[in-house]
């Protein structure tokens, strides 16, 4: 059968190998189902000077260069097994709406979802961001497309960005290049800049790991469908043509802030620091999560996402629903939920520093089929609501990581591990930490569309 003979089913996850990736791997950009593995990006923001100057540079410089999923895939499998130094680069391209509307994009290759056509901006008051004014000013402009650009090379991403830029400059009008480099601890395992290991619980779209035992699932399946992140490009050539959504967000943490939040609580509730920030956070700094290790140390086995919540339903006197993973990550059901998505951010602002109270934090991106019951709805309906998600103990105030807005009935932590009566009530949330900068919705096209642009 002919790889395009094969139609996708998206409510599915699959495995690299598999006939399915085949089909769509070659028409599809990367970073979306796996990401790009590189802790030196560039996101080069783009206004682009004319319609015509913006089709000759993609179509006759740009969509070349573009890393597809196979393409990715190949120089993955190329560095494990040693025929790759592992220095190859990365770029993928998305268009906000007004890039489609710039560029005179027919409206039925246009996507339609209303969140991406409407932009972030509109979505200030329902998301509780910051008013527009106070954004950093690149980001109050309405910008046309991003490039993503990474490389393990922090020399050659330069050497690379440079290059790209004097050939944009030919099509641009204005160019803002953000860069992100990723930073570890001492365990090689990637973190943001409070401390805590980053992105532990993101859905497989790939099944690779699992499927080679890599990753347990006892209690937690963590295979993700298609669905959560593609959707069919309206502007693609074939029956296999996908896309998907990308929300871009620079958050700055205010690390001294939330140091002094985490000693503050110990204090208070007479505890160790390290299980104030668990508390937190659901999880210690090395990954380590407050279900179901029982009691939890910070020194277990770090990463660990095997866990649901089943022992802990009513009081949240192991893992506080307050707490950032149990706001944003229910584990209700055996494999990630509907509003679940995968995300690809990257720290920002240098290494670490207890002391930073602005000028670091991370670049938050991620991949949605639906922005508005994605990550709209777990931004608005989960981390700023008090209320959610219910419990013994409610309101269990925003989520003290990324929540947005203020409230007055506050979060509840515990000062012994599930002794649901060792409760104490925070009256007003510990939050605020992470000031939202500014961003966009994009869409990150199929490759055919690009070359038919």
């Amino acid at each position: 059968m002919n790889k395009q003979d094969i139609i996708i089913d998206l409510n599915q996850s699959i495995n690299s190998n598999s006939e399915e990736f085949k089909s769509l791997s070659f028409d599809l950009q990367g970073n979306i189902l796996s990401p790009h593995a590189r802790d030196n990006a560039a996101h080069i923001f783009i206004e682009f000077k004319n319609p015509q100057s913006a089709r000759k540079f993609i179509k006759y410089y740009l969509v070349d260069r573009i890393t597809s999923s196979a393409k990715q895939k190949a120089d993955s499998d190329a560095f494990k097994t040693g025929e790759s130094n592992g220095l190859r680069t990365f770029i993928n391209f998305s268009f906000s709406m007004n890039g489609y509307r710039f560029l005179n994009i027919d409206e039925h290759k246009t996507p339609t979802d209303s969140s991406f056509r409407n932009g972030m901006k509109s979505k200030q008051r329902n998301l509780n961001d910051p008013l527009i004014d106070f954004w950093q000013g690149e980001y109050q402009k309405d910008w046309h497309a991003v490039m993503i650009v990474s490389n393990k090379s922090s020399k050659i991403l330069r050497n690379r960005v440079s290059t790209i830029k004097k050939e944009l400059n030919k099509a641009a009008k204005s160019i803002y290049v953000e860069i992100g480099k990723g930073i570890t601890n001492n365990e090689g395992n990637h973190i943001e800049h409070f401390g805590y290991v980053d992105g532990i619980s993101k859905p497989h779209m790939l099944t690779d790991k699992i499927d080679d035992g890599k990753v347990s699932i006892v209690n937690w399946n963590p295979k993700g469908r298609l669905n959560l992140a593609l959707v069919e490009d309206p502007g693609g050539q074939g029956p296999n043509s996908f896309g998907s959504y990308l929300i871009f967000r620079k958050l700055d943490q205010n690390v001294k802030a939330f140091r002094l939040a985490e000693q503050k609580l110990a204090e208070k509730m007479q505890i160790s620091i390290d299980y104030a920030g668990a508390q937190m956070v659901g999880r210690y700094r090395n990954g380590t999560p407050l279900i179901p290790i029982s009691p939890p140390q910070p020194t277990s086995a770090g990463k660990m996402n095997d866990f649901n919540y089943s022992s802990d339903r009513t009081t949240g006197s192991k893992c506080p629903f307050g707490s950032h993973i149990r706001k944003t990550n229910q584990r209700n059901s055996s494999i990630p939920d509907g509003v679940q998505f995968p995300r690809r951010g990257i720290t920002y602002g240098g290494n670490l520093s207890e002391n930073a109270e602005s000028g670091v934090g991370l670049l938050f991106m991620a991949y949605n089929s639906n922005i508005g019951s994605q990550f709209e709805f777990m931004q608005s309906s989960w981390a700023n609501s008090t209320g959610f998600p219910g419990g013994a103990n409610s309101p269990n105030g925003i989520d003290s990581i990324i929540g947005q807005g203020n409230d007055t009935g506050g979060q509840v932590y515990f000062k012994e591990w599930g002794n649901d009566s060792s409760v104490l009530r925070e009256i007003k949330s510990l939050g605020g930490f992470v000031t939202m900068k500014g961003g966009e919705y994009f869409f990150t096209p199929s490759l055919s569309f690009l070359k038919n642009i």
